[in-house]
Order: C-alpha cells, then structure tokens, then sequence
C-alpha cells in the first residue's frame, strides 16, 4: 500500500463525487448516508484489490501449475506427433505485478472515511 498524493487525489475526487451526488438527490448531506454512499464505492475497489494482494501472494500458483501439466498432458494425448511447449514456466503470482496496490489503496481510504462518518453519526446521536 502506497499512501501516494494520486491516490489521495482519486480518493477526495470520488469523496467529492459522493457528496454532490447526495447533495443532488436528496437535497441534503446526512452521516449515514454518506456512510452508506462511501462503503458502496469502496466494497468493489476492495474486492479488486484484495484479490489481486492474494493473487500477488502465490495463492494459486500451484492451481495455475497443476492445470498447466493437465493441458500439457491431453495436448500430448491428442497431438503425439507435434508437441510444442508454448507455456511460460513463470508462476501466476509474477504476472499480476503491484497494480491492485493503488486500487487497494484508495479503497481503504474510503472504507476509513466510511467507518470515520459512522462514528461521526453515533457521536451526533449520544450527544
């Protein structure tokens, strides 16, 4: 995770975003609404980048070996005559690369913004 000034921009443009949304339908801004709001643009940029962190991680890399032999072995079956090695012996993990670090990034900044306007709320309401 890479708290960089791009990911902070894109995480108070999409903040921005949230609250002229409800600003434009509702007429009005309200904690947990905009809770609610900022949780819902989270929840994807999370899944992606969380997937991407287990992926990163070498998760499946064996998965990925194990089908590779499988269709190795019925190419074999099938083709005896020509049998071409095409495949990279390179583990799944290495070709994801860090992309989903700034996606997971700016979705836990908005997931940290989310929780702040619960909480926020609940103050509001015990006062």
């Amino acid at each position: 995770m890479k708290f960089t000034k791009k990911n902070l921009l894109i995480s108070f443009v999409l903040v921005v975003a949230v609250i002229l949304f409800q600003w434009i339908k509702y007429q009005t801004v309200q904690w947990t609404a905009l809770s609610n709001s900022l949780f819902l643009v989270a929840l994807p940029l999370l899944i992606i980048g969380l997937f991407g962190l287990v992926v990163s991680k070498g998760t499946f890399d064996f998965f990925h070996y194990s089908m590779k032999k499988i269709v190795k072995l019925r190419k074999r079956k099938t083709d005896s005559d020509e049998i071409e090695d095409n495949h990279s012996q390179d583990a799944l993990s290495k070709s994801v690369g860090k992309s989903y670090q700034s996606i997971l990034t700016i979705g836990i900044i908005l997931l940290a913004l989310s929780i702040l306007s619960l909480w926020d709320y609940f103050l509001i309401i015990i006062k």
